[in-house]
């Protein structure tokens, strides 16, 4: 039998009774909201230099839920010592979030990630697949059989999963490097064996967006009912909020993502970016609908540089010291009625500034000179400029302080001036 067609046959296998703890039905509507799977303290810890101590994670783990992110993945309990005491942090110090472990595709690492979420097990959720034969075939009849023992082992996973988990989460890894035909036979295997998450997973950066939207709504058609889909896309070649926004857009709901595009391989989707989009470009598409509370997201991105040491580049979108820094004359004199229409800072709790340099134009320094309660209206603005323009060359800007001193000194000249 073709795998192509293979998908009826293996609904009419797996479609026999079995006691699976599902979560309410309700709880699982297709349709309703982009669920944010929140991975930076797993995921996003497997990038080079960024370790966090169990305390930590708990620490972390507090402010997503207050965030309010749907699942927050809190770890690799077989991993070591130090990642199941944060999972198990973290399920000591959160309430109501769901969680989500991963394990090796090994029974003993379930039965261990099941054991770490003691307390929370309502809640939680495992994480796991199998390892893909398929890229290892070198012939068209090893690919056939390499395609049967990922569907065997996968099955053989996810029913294993079921019977501790109410939840279980299956990776379509390296999708971008497979057969599209196979990951549909396997998605819809891995799901009718018990996997009530499949995740297209561009592990790699191999896909574009036009590409990974295809397979993803590929994925979505082999799917029975329920299933939720969701994707977890790294960010190599820049692209992950790109794949991650057409993957939605083509049926998946649950989008996977990380603080600061944090994590290995490039790092994944980054968590502040994908709220920002939903809540400038998506407000009215409830594909994007989500619960968090985006105005806290720079209270969670202080907490993790805080903890981590970790300093992002200064000018990195929505995170950077400087990303809301303006000093170009241009923009710091469009019309207000413009900026009404731009992405406002406050959204993800930052605001915007103003810096006085070289680059700056009289309008921009009249209005920072405002905001410094400071109104010099019979000054010449030509000599006004000027004066800036000199304190600008020998360091490159001008701070406030001295700013002000320049536009005293001239208020000070104007007035003895006066007759």
């Amino acid at each position: 039998m073709a795998f192509g067609s293979a998908t009826a046959a293996i609904a009419a296998t797996f479609a026999r009774p079995r006691v699976l703890k599902r979560l309410d039905a309700a709880e699982r509507k297709e349709g309703d909201n982009m669920e944010i799977f929140e991975t930076t303290l797993r995921d996003g810890e497997q990038q080079a230099f960024l370790h966090f101590t169990a305390r930590q994670k708990g620490d972390l783990a507090v402010l997503l839920e207050q965030l309010g992110v749907d699942v927050i993945d809190a770890g690799f309990p077989a991993a070591s010592a130090v990642d199941m005491d944060g999972v198990m942090q973290i399920a000591d110090r959160t309430d109501t979030v769901k969680l989500s472990v991963l394990s090796r595709p090994i029974k003993k690492d379930i039965k261990r990630a099941f054991e770490a979420l003691k307390g929370a097990e309502h809640r939680s959720r495992i994480a796991t697949s199998a390892r893909p034969f398929d890229l290892l075939s070198s012939s068209a009849g090893w690919a056939g059989r390499a395609y049967s023992k990922t569907i065997d082992r996968s099955c053989d996973l996810m029913s294993e999963a079921r019977s501790y988990f109410p939840e279980a989460q299956y990776y379509l890894i390296c999708a971008g490097n497979r057969d599209p035909s196979f990951l549909m036979d396997l998605s819809a295997s891995a799901a009718y064996a018990g996997a009530t998450n499949i995740v297209v997973a561009d592990t790699l950066s191999t896909m574009e967006p036009n590409g990974f939207a295809k397979l993803v709504g590929r994925i979505k058609a082999a799917l029975p009912p329920g299933t939720t889909l969701g994707v977890h896309c790294h960010n190599l070649l820049g692209l992950s909020l790109a794949n991650s926004i057409t993957g939605i857009r083509a049926g998946a709901t649950q989008a996977e993502v990380t603080i600061g595009n944090t994590g290995d391989g490039g790092g994944n989707t980054a968590l502040e970016q994908l709220l920002a989009y939903a809540a400038y470009f998506e407000a009215d598409d409830p594909r994007f609908a989500n619960g968090c509370k985006t105005q806290m997201m720079a209270e969670v991105v202080q907490a993790f540089k805080e903890h981590t040491g970790m300093q992002f580049s200064p000018n990195k979108p929505l995170v950077g010291d400087i990303s809301f820094l303006v000093e170009t004359g241009i923009h710091q004199s469009i019309p207000a009625e413009i900026m009404q229409d731009v992405f406002s800072p406050e959204t993800i709790g930052r605001r915007a500034e103003i810096v006085i340099g070289r680059h700056s134009g009289i309008a921009g320094i009249l209005d920072q000179l405002d905001r410094m309660n400071l109104h010099p209206a019979n000054v010449d603005r030509q000599l006004l400029y000027q004066h800036v323009m000199r304190a600008a060359q020998k360091n490159g800007s001008v701070p406030n302080r001295e700013l002000g001193q320049i536009a005293k000194s001239l208020i000070t000249e104007t007035n003895l001036e006066r007759p």
